[in-house]
């Protein structure tokens, strides 16, 4: 079919003619097989599907069925805002650096080295022609930029490209390959696996790119200083490409790893230098970074030690131990010169926060309680902190059973 259109106001079950291939013409005036409103395509599979251009016209969600050959490669998008809306697509394998797309307004050749910051490269595996109504290439009075969709694609074996977390969708501006997906959002990285995105306007051909696979950060030192009663974090790196944050995490040995306080990254490739100054309970207390990524992704640093020889008055203990299920408080007593505002919080054997209650502290002696109705049963450790962070008393082990 080369510059018409077929359109389907039904269910047309794409097996039911043996022996015929569904193509369209693939030039810079495509033909195309059209879906209005409510019709769908079914029976599609990797040896019958629309090799081709498939359109769709209306506010209702859809799976392109298109592909190449013996490859089925579907495209799917949520629900458009107007009953005039339009999109259309087709899967064109190859490099994308290559002249393979036919239609406006960025036809031509889309290279996989011109990409935004957060995409480290773009697969030549293939790509998706995306035409809107808004670019008067669908049909007069169709609208429809595109922004805001959720486009959900099928993709090829990806595995000698990137893994699952690394994966991005992406969509060609104009001038270069953005990242549409901004997470990882990838069900897997083999064949048929599915790829998310969330679709900008002015995009006219969507890829499959990945971000970097390691934290490109170069954490070059990492250490801690007794100083008067607390301790002096430092630490120093270089390369901070997509660095988001540091967290600073606790362990007094009876506890598993805890946040105590955290620090924004600067952004700096030539290298920054951070400190932080943190309270510490007496004893040997072991500190980390879990060094976090604007994609979600962390690695930790190297674990310093260092022992507070300091006198404390402060105490902490919890009761009843172990608490009942029928109990609905557990009684936190603890004895401190902090006076202000603070937080009682609990977790998990995953030191996953379950529960948080904010209190008010005097100096000396308090009494407070939390509740523990709703928490399964199990180990947990509970802690008290101010409004600075700071551990009052020593984090505790109670049971719920």
């Amino acid at each position: 079919m080369s510059g018409g259109e077929i359109a389907n106001f039904g269910v047309v079950d794409i097996t039911v003619i043996n022996g015929i291939k569904w193509t369209t013409e693939r030039s810079a005036s495509p033909g195309y097989f059209s879906a209005i409103d409510t019709a769908v395509y079914t029976g599609c599979s990797d040896e019958i599907h629309i090799d081709g251009y498939v359109k769709k016209y209306g506010n209702k969600s859809f799976v392109f069925p298109i592909g190449s050959e013996n490859k089925l490669r579907t495209l799917e998008i949520s629900t458009p805002l107007l009953s005039t809306d339009a999109y259309a697509t087709a899967w064109i394998p190859g490099d994308p650096s290559a002249d393979l797309d036919p239609t406006a307004p960025f036809a031509g050749h889309h290279p996989v080295t011109s990409h935004s910051t957060s995409i480290s490269s773009v697969s030549t595996v293939g790509q998706w022609d995306w035409l809107v109504g808004d670019a008067a290439n669908l049909g007069d009075g169709t609208t429809g930029t595109g922004e805001g969709l959720i486009i959900r694609v099928s993709i090829p074996d990806m595995t000698t490209f990137a893994d699952a977390a690394s994966l991005r969708l992406a969509g060609w501006d104009g001038t270069k390959w953005i990242d549409l997906s901004g997470r990882p959002t990838a069900t897997g990285n083999t064949e048929n696996s599915l790829l998310e995105g969330i679709m900008a306007s002015n995009i006219s051909a969507i890829g499959i790119g990945k971000t970097y696979s390691t934290l490109p950060l170069t954490l070059e030192s990492f250490t801690a200083t007794a100083a008067n009663c607390k301790v002096d974090l430092k630490w120093k790196t270089t390369g901070e490409y997509n660095t988001d944050k540091f967290i600073i995490e606790q362990s007094t040995g009876t506890t598993g790893f805890l946040e105590i306080s955290n620090v924004p990254a600067t952004g700096s490739l030539n290298g920054s230098n951070y400190s932080i100054t943190v309270s510490q309970p007496a004893g040997l207390i072991s500190y980390r970074l879990k060094m976090t990524d604007k994609d979600g992704r962390f690695t930790y640093s190297p674990v310093v030690q260092i022992r507070n020889i300091c006198e404390s008055s402060d105490y902490m203990q919890v009761f009843p131990n172990p608490v009942t299920s029928g109990n609905q408080d557990i009684y936190v007593r603890f004895k401190t010169s902090y006076r202000g505002k603070a937080q009682v919080m609990i977790f998990n054997s995953l030191s996953q926060q379950v529960a948080v209650k904010k209190i008010e502290v005097m100096a000396g002696e308090n009494i407070v309680t939390a509740n523990v109705l709703n928490l399964v049963n199990g180990s947990y450790i509970i802690r008290v902190a101010g409004a600075d962070g700071a551990l009052i008393g020593n984090a505790q082990k109670f049971i719920k059973q």
